[in-house]
């Protein structure tokens, strides 16, 4: 009885240490994240800020757009690209810790106003961590001023309630709470909104002491947010009058509050729709998305180590945090009410930015990225409404674990799609380095569409300049362009082609551009040229681009090791794509013998197509060389690769090329055969 006793005094005081929080919430964010660092690599606008540093000139990066009104973003990725460089594990881990450090900084803030609430604080700190409205965690070079304005807006909250409390040290809380908080506004505009929280913080901090009058705390409050006010004000006037004039176009400009003063009906209209929209994917809708068929696949072994994560953590944050709720029958409690309050302003606050701009939350691909200040609200109002609703200790903590085990479940599915993603980026891009050796300088590149799912059509410029470039300028030298973003009235040569970055132009024409043809996994990139018209697999754009794709944009050597295996990572296993693309190479630059040793390569390995149309080079290169049976007989395999498919049409095409081809004795007879089994009219 006594060892029994002693070990559970012994654990509690291991649970009361300060540090022990800390250490849980980061295993928290280790189960929901950790599990896919290493695999992940940089999506959607990481590429931009990757761009920007191998640039290696500090001025442009702030000169670009995007930096011009968010400036101390600039100074944040010139910092830690310093000691990260382009290395995606670095990003990922710094963004886990900064998320990290954010939501201890808010748990601390929460704590030092109600120490009675401990509980509470700790299980919104906890699905805070890993709340479901926000899969933007695997971007984490994009959204590292994101992560670090919330480390900043946390931290000044935090100095700001500890000035307040310790009148000893308000001279070094105060100052440095005032130059964080002033300092996250300039660095990113999404936590402006909850500045509303501070007075209100203060307020209730200045309530909880003995004997203080509401009048009193009122006008104290007052003069503590002072020069916060100050530093809100200045913001205001330079992101709203002098910002904009300097600007030619402000990507962040208050469409919807403009569109209110202008059609006040219209306007508040459009303002309720989304605010209803908002808020129940926050409070509600998101919550639920770990339970979708894709996520719960139970022949998936992603969804058992998700879950299996998700409940094993649930279960440890359960038992560590077993100091009770609110006690069963307890009287409405003042403090519970506060909570709600704050989680109320905090999340309409919060989501405020958004909104005056026009944008939603719920709608639209990237948009959960603008959960990331409103999410703090919504935890708060989630596990308050679990503590003031649910009658016993069990059934509230039974609710909390399935929250917070279904949280992780879907980060961790969340976190294995971006891995999955990676993958076939880093399959995409080698194989053009493998297609592509080199390019001219002034090519741009037209593709069938964004790379990847976790890609834009506008980052793949930054991309391609990566890739083949190995000393990018601010002005690209070459440029991507998604077929459809590409005006089909451009499909002739000599057709200018600019594209603005947000610092920076390309500049080009039609006759400096390249084709190119890729869809998913398992299919290989293909340069476009007139050895593939009529594939079934074209679109009718596809089929225009293939005019004007002029290869001869293509060079055989690079000047340096390219793609850079720091960013791109070591290069991938050579499979059927590595043998197609260096054959589609040396058909291009008539290396017939080659072609046929790489074809003999990839036959040895056991590799075999995804397409017919791979077959395409060897086949030519067969014929090239008078070996005619080959190219038939591999021809006839082709056009049976892709049921449903019909490959005829382009072999007919290039059979009919063939004839111009004199090397051979049986070329008359096979010629012939051709005619008949893929073209059903005599060969011209």
């Amino acid at each position: 009885m006594l060892k029994k006793i002693y070990s559970k005094a012994f654990l509690q005081r291991i649970i009361d240490q300060p540090w022990f929080y800390p250490a849980v919430l980061l295993v928290i964010g280790l189960a929901a994240y950790g599990w896919l660092i290493p695999n992940l690599g940089f999506y959607w606008d990481d590429w931009e800020s990757v761009f920007l540093n191998s640039l290696h000139n500090p001025s442009i990066s702030f000169s670009f757009n995007y930096y011009a009104e968010r400036p101390f973003s600039a100074l944040s990725y010139l910092v830690f690209f310093q000691f990260l460089k382009e290395t995606p594990l670095a990003w990922q881990l710094l963004a886990l810790f900064l998320r990290w450090g954010g939501i201890l900084f808010l748990y601390s803030t929460l704590n030092a106003v109600w120490p009675e609430r401990q509980t509470i604080h700790r299980w919104i700190g906890v699905l805070l961590y890993v709340f479901p409205g926000y899969l933007m965690q695997p971007v984490a070079a994009a959204f590292n001023p994101h992560l670090t304005s919330l480390l900043l807006f946390g931290a000044s909250l935090w100095m700001t309630v500890r000035a307040v409390k310790n009148r000893r040290l308000f001279w070094l809380w105060m100052p440095l709470s005032v130059l964080t908080g002033i300092t996250q506004l300039f660095m990113l505009e999404y936590f402006v909104g909850l500045e509303i929280l501070r007075p209100v913080l203060v307020f209730f901090a200045l309530q909880g002491r003995p004997g203080a009058s509401k009048r009193r705390s009122l006008v104290k409050t007052l003069l503590y947010w002072l020069p916060f006010m100050v530093g809100l004000g200045f913001y205001a006037w330079w992101r709203f009058i002098y910002l904009p004039q300097t600007l030619p176009a402000d990507p962040n400009a208050p469409l919807l509050l403009r569109e209110i003063i202008k059609s006040p009906i219209a306007g508040l209209s459009a303002l309720v729709s989304t605010v209803y929209q908002d808020i129940g994917y926050l409070l509600a809708s998101a919550w639920s998305r770990a339970f979708s068929p894709d996520v719960v696949n139970l022949l998936a072994k992603t969804t058992w180590l998700a879950w299996f994560s998700g409940i094993v953590a649930a279960v440890m944050v359960t038992l560590f945090l077993n100091k009770a709720f609110r006690s069963d029958g307890q009287a409405e409690n003042k403090t519970t009410r506060n909570l709600i309050f704050l989680g109320f302003l905090a999340i309409l606050a919060g989501a405020a930015p958004v909104w005056a701009k026009g944008s939603q939350i719920a709608v639209g691909k990237w948009s959960d990225r603008f959960a990331l200040a409103a999410m703090a609200g919504a935890v708060i109002l989630i596990v308050c409404g679990v503590d003031w609703l649910i009658k016993t200790q069990n059934q509230k903590r039974v609710i909390l674990a399935i929250l917070l085990a279904s949280s992780i479940a879907l980060q961790i599915d969340n976190g294995n799609k971006f891995r999955l993603d990676w993958e076939l980026q880093r399959e995409l891009y080698w194989q053009l380095a493998w297609r592509i050796p080199a390019l001219k300088p002034g090519t741009a590149i037209i593709g069938s569409g964004t790379f990847t799912d976790k890609s834009s059509y506008y980052d793949g410029t930054y991309i391609i300049n990566l890739l083949f470039d190995p000393n990018p300028t601010a002005n690209p030298r070459y440029a991507y362009l998604d077929i459809g973003h590409f005006p089909s009235y451009k499909y002739q040569p000599d057709i200018p082609i600019m594209a603005d970055l947000r610092g920076g132009q390309f500049s080009g024409n039609t006759s400096q551009a390249i084709g190119i043809y890729f869809k998913s996994s398992g299919t290989c990139v293909r340069v476009l040229d007139p050895i593939y018209a009529g594939d079934p697999y074209f679109s009718q754009d596809m089929e225009q681009l293939i005019a004007i794709s002029n290869t001869s944009q293509i060079l055989t050597t690079a000047p340096l090791e390219l793609p850079n295996p720091a960013i791109f990572g070591n290069e991938i296993q050579h499979d059927w794509c590595y043998y197609f693309e260096k054959a589609d190479l040396a058909r291009q630059m008539q290396d017939w013998q080659t072609v046929l040793k790489l074809g003999d390569e990839a036959k040895a390995g056991g590799f075999t197509p995804g397409k017919g149309a791979e077959y395409l080079p060897f086949i030519e290169a067969y014929a090239q060389t008078g070996q005619w049976s080959m190219a038939f007989d591999l021809s006839v395999s082709a056009a049976k690769v892709d049921l449903g498919h019909d490959l005829k049409p382009v072999l007919c095409t290039d059979w009919g090329m063939f004839s111009g081809i004199a090397a051979g004795s049986e070329r008359d007879t096979y010629l012939s055969k051709a005619k008949t089994e893929f073209c059903g009219t005599a060969l011209q």
